[in-house]
């Protein structure tokens, strides 16, 4: 069954091996031989003498099994590939095959909500972001046990987790990862930028190369790094944005990888593998149930001259007893026959072997008759695929109803391909993200365009830049720690230069000529632009604006305006000229008293205007 790629047998081709499978819910809990094509007497892993498995696990383990025969008989990853009809059934088999080590291709698993490395970086950035999230907790030790310690959950190993993720305070979940050697520093996390901080997260785990995923780590940091450059550091905010985007951002198919293709049979169109394997072949062969169909009556049809020509009307078999019967007639065989195509082009992707696995068919009860069983239905027994191949059995005489696998097509056996050439890539392989302590040597810039003054960087010292910038952000003297947190969080000042820009502020916030103009009751506005006629009047506006308290919109002439400038030396009639042309546009607004003040860096010289 050799199979171009729109499925045509090449002449002269070695016959394919096409097999059968019948699976069902409540199947006890044992490995199967695919070879020999029977159940074997032992247990699967993890699973106790009397386990059973449901209809899912069990097509799971069926195709782990036949994907294990497959490269037993030489055929690599990249041969195999798993249809199936839904992207949910898709998404099924790529989670148990991920989850058991297997490299995988698929449209859910090149997200980055499907890689667990993510998963666990998320996690503990929820916990990082609300203490008291049980959930997150959980998962996050979860994680950190499978992922980082590669440990399987055991009940004891469940109860201890639980106990800490139900605890008032997030403080044993830190005490917990830091006994088993990962410190997290919760309290530094608030000085480090979204980017900073996944990356010390992604080191203190060792999570690069873990469950061959770290083409998704370096996704997730870009992605934090583009978040943090656009919408700021906020880590809330940040996770708020992963909820809504996690399920569409994903990393690029990597070219030439050895991997199972797992995909829709829609996808697979025009496709062709070594080896497939199709699970969940039963997919319905009528409407579902909810199908609304557009019922067309003319007029001679219709039971009342009332009624409108068209109507959305529910898809039943009661509308075979009514004027639609025809149009209902036609929409079961547009279903089955789109059932059909799908089964049609599923089973001509393979070049050598194909593996169907279907539901066993439950015995009817002859006392019910079934939707089917109306007379004149245009589609027989079959209500679904399942229902197609077992009958197909039964008319070749093959169906026993407890054997497992039906092989069709025994096939020429694989000829194992031995390849004694070494393949060289050039590839660096990376052992680790260590950035080392980048505050000594680089400084990051994520506003440039605020932080500097083109016109004048060159007579800018760096250390004024900064106490400038962070000035315009400040409201009142109580502000002084948190904007200088802000500023490095944001990459604009380092932790180390912290303290000193710490004590610069509040010694200026505390000068007795500036400091009524930091309390606390006070209005401020910082850069506060003045609209006249709709638009900007001047592209200059005062680092500081303080109005009186008791300025209210009815008694403007009782309120005093104070503008403040922050400049470097030395002073200029140009700073005065500026901050006497802004005065005017408050005096222009019906403000009584109104007076500027320049602040010099360095010298400490303060100019009124």
């Amino acid at each position: 069954m050799e199979r171009g790629s729109g499925g045509e047998v090449t002449p002269g081709a070695v016959s394919g091996h096409v097999e059968l499978l019948f699976t069902q819910k409540d199947i006890p809990a044992l490995r199967y031989n695919a070879e020999e094509g029977a159940y074997t007497t032992e247990l699967l892993p993890g699973h106790a003498a009397d386990a059973v498995l449901s209809y899912d696990e069990s097509t799971c383990y069926l195709t782990l099994q036949l994907v294990e025969q497959a490269l037993r008989d030489g055929y690599k990853l990249a041969d195999v590939a798993v249809l199936c009809r839904t992207r949910y059934a898709s998404k099924i088999i790529a989670k148990f095959l991920k989850e058991r080590g297997y490299a995988i291709i698929s449209a859910d698993s090149l997200t980055l909500e499907f890689a667990e490395v993510v998963n666990l970086l998320v996690s503990i950035l929820r916990v990082l972001h609300q203490p008291a999230d049980t959930l997150a907790r959980a998962e996050a030790l979860l994680l950190v046990d499978r992922v980082v310690r590669g440990l399987a959950p055991t009940p004891a190993r469940a109860r201890h987790i639980a106990a800490i993720a139900n605890e008032h305070h997030g403080k044993p979940f830190f005490d917990e990862l830091r006994d088993l050697g990962y410190d997290v520093r919760e309290d530094e996390t608030g000085n480090l930028g979204l980017y900073e901080l996944a990356e010390r997260l992604l080191n203190l785990f060792g999570l690069l190369g873990r469950n061959g995923e770290s083409d998704y780590l370096f996704r997730f940091l870009d992605l934090t790094l583009e978040y943090s450059l656009k919408s700021g550091n906020n880590l809330g905010n940040f996770l708020a944005h992963w909820e809504e985007r996690k399920g569409r951002i994903s990393i690029n198919a990597p070219g030439g990888r050895e991997a199972i293709t797992i995909t829709t049979v829609h996808k697979a169109k025009g496709l062709a593998y070594g080896v497939v394997i199709v699970p969940f072949a039963d997919w319905s062969l009528k409407p579902h149930r909810g199908t609304l169909l557009w019922g067309h009556l003319e007029a001679q049809d219709k039971p009342l001259a009332a009624m409108p020509d068209v109507a959305v009307v529910s898809l039943n078999k009661g509308i075979q007893q009514t004027a639609l019967a025809a149009q209902y007639d036609e929409e079961r065989e547009k279903t089955f026959l789109e059932g059909l195509n799908t089964l049609y082009v599923a089973f001509t992707r393979p070049r050598h072997r194909l593996y169907v696995i279907s539901k066993r068919p439950e015995t009817k009860k002859t006392t019910k008759s079934s939707d089917d069983a109306v007379a004149g239905a245009p589609l027989g027994l079959a209500r679904n695929v399942a229902d197609l191949l077992h009958g197909y059995l039964l008319d070749r005489g093959e169906w026993q109803e407890e054997q497992a696998s039906f092989i069709l097509s025994k096939g020429t056996p694989s000829r194992k391909i031995i390849n004694n050439s070494e393949l060289i890539l050039n590839n660096y392989t990376l052992a680790n993200l260590e950035s080392a302590p980048w505050e000594d040597r680089l400084k990051l810039r994520r506003h440039a365009t605020t932080l500097f003054d083109f016109d004048e960087q060159q007579a800018q010292g760096e250390w004024d830049r900064k106490l400038h910038y962070a000035l315009r952000r400040l409201l009142t003297a109580a502000d002084v720690g948190r904007v200088a947190s802000q500023l490095v969080a944001e990459g604009i000042l380092s932790a180390k230069e912290r303290p000193e820009l710490v004590a610069s502020l509040e010694r200026l916030v505390s000068d007795p000529r500036l400091a009524p103009y930091f309390a606390p009751h006070l209005s401020v506005e910082t850069e506060r632009e003045i609209l006249v006629g709709g638009v900007k009047l001047r592209d200059y506006k005062p680092d500081r604006v303080v109005l009186a308290p008791s300025l209210e919109a009815h008694n403007r002439m009782g309120g005093r305006v104070t503008m403040l400038d922050f400049r470097l030396p030395p002073p200029h009639e140009k700073h005065k000229r500026l901050l006497r042309n802004y005065a005017t546009l408050f005096e222009a607004l019906g403000y009584a008293e109104v007076r500027g003040i320049i602040y010099y860096f360095g010298t400490g010289e303060v100019v009124e205007v």
